[in-house]
C-alpha cells in the first residue's frame, strides 16, 4: 500500500510539474508574440514595405516573369514557392498529428478491415443522387487544378473539392471503404507523397545548372516559358494530393476511432 501511495505521489508531482511548464511557456509565448505585434506593418499602410515595393514587383512585372496570367497563382508558386512548400508541409504535418492523436494501439489499428463500420445517412433519393454529382465535382476539381494557373484556383482548392467527394460518396452513399482500399496508413503515405512531388519539383532544377524551385531549368525539352507552366502544374499537383489526402486522413482517424469503440 505505501508502494502505491508513494507511486501515486511521483505521478501527480510529476503531473503538476509538466503543467507548470505548459503554463510557463504558454504565458512565454504569448507574451513574446504581444510584444512583437507593434514590429508588424499597419494593414492597408500605403507606406508600408510590401505596399511600397514588394506589390508593385508583384503587379507590374509578375505576368512577365512567371508566365503565369493569374497574379496569385504566380506569386504563390514561383515568388513565394519556398513559402507554400511550407505550407503544404504544415498541412501534412497537421493530418499526421490527427492520426497520432486519435491512434490506438490496437493490433488491427491500420487493418482494412475495421473500415466501413459506421452508417450512412440520408435516404435513398440522397444515396440514388450523390453517385451522379460525385463524377461532375471529381471533374471539376481537374479543371481547377488545371486552370490554377490563368484563372481562379488550384492545388489547394483542387484538393478540398476531391476529398469533398469522397466524403459525399462515402459518407452519404454509403459504399464500404474497404472496396477501394483507402485506409488511414495509406492516406498519410498519399499525402507525404503529395510533399515530395513539390521539393522534388524544386530540387530538379539544382542538378540542372539552376535554384531552387527555378521551373525553366527543368530537364524537359520545351521552352523556358512552357517549362515555367510545367513546373507549376507539377507543384500544384503535389499540393492537390496533399490536401486531398490529408483531409481524408482526419476523416479516417475519427472514423477509425469511433468504429474501434462501438465495437468494443
Amino acid at each position: 500500500m505505501m508502494k502505491r501511495k508513494d507511486r501515486t505521489k511521483r505521478e501527480t508531482s510529476k503531473k503538476d510539474v509538466a503543467r507548470l511548464v505548459g503554463i510557463v511557456l504558454l504565458v512565454s509565448i504569448v507574451s513574446i508574440a504581444w510584444s512583437l505585434i507593434d514590429l508588424l506593418p499597419v494593414i492597408g499602410d500605403p507606406a508600408s514595405p510590401p505596399n511600397a515595393h514588394v506589390s508593385h514587383i508583384y503587379i507590374e512585372e509578375g505576368p512577365s516573369e512567371t508566365n503565369s496570367p493569374n497574379l496569385v497563382t504566380g506569386v504563390l508558386a514561383d515568388y513565394r514557392g519556398f513559402d507554400t512548400l511550407l505550407e503544404t508541409t504544415v498541412m501534412f504535418l497537421a493530418g499526421f498529428s490527427v492520426a497520432m492523436v486519435l491512434a490506438n494501439r490496437l493490433k488491427r489499428h491500420w487493418d482494412v478491415e475495421i473500415f466501413g463500420q459506421f452508417k450512412s445517412f440520408g435516404g435513398p433519393a440522397i444515396r440514388s443522387i450523390i453517385p451522379l454529382i460525385v463524377p461532375i465535382v471529381l471533374i471539376y476539381a481537374v479543371y481547377v487544378l488545371m486552370h490554377g494557373e490563368v484563372s481562379l484556383g488550384g492545388g489547394f482548392q483542387a484538393g478540398a473539392l476531391i476529398a469533398m467527394a469522397y466524403i459525399l460518396y462515402v459518407m452519404v452513399a454509403g459504399i464500404e471503404i474497404k472496396s477501394i482500399k483507402v485506409t488511414q496508413h495509406f492516406a498519410v503515405c498519399a499525402a507525404a507523397a503529395g510533399v515530395l512531388i513539390y521539393a522534388l519539383t524544386g530540387l530538379l532544377p539544382l542538378f540542372f545548372g539552376g535554384k531552387f524551385l527555378e521551373y525553366g531549368k527543368l530537364p524537359l525539352p520545351l521552352h523556358t516559358e512552357e517549362l515555367h507552366s510545367v513546373g507549376i502544374l507539377l507543384i500544384e499537383i503535389g499540393v492537390t494530393v496533399c490536401v486531398a489526402a490529408t483531409i481524408i486522413t482526419i476523416l479516417e482517424a475519427v472514423l477509425e476511432r469511433k468504429s474501434i469503440h462501438e465495437r468494443d
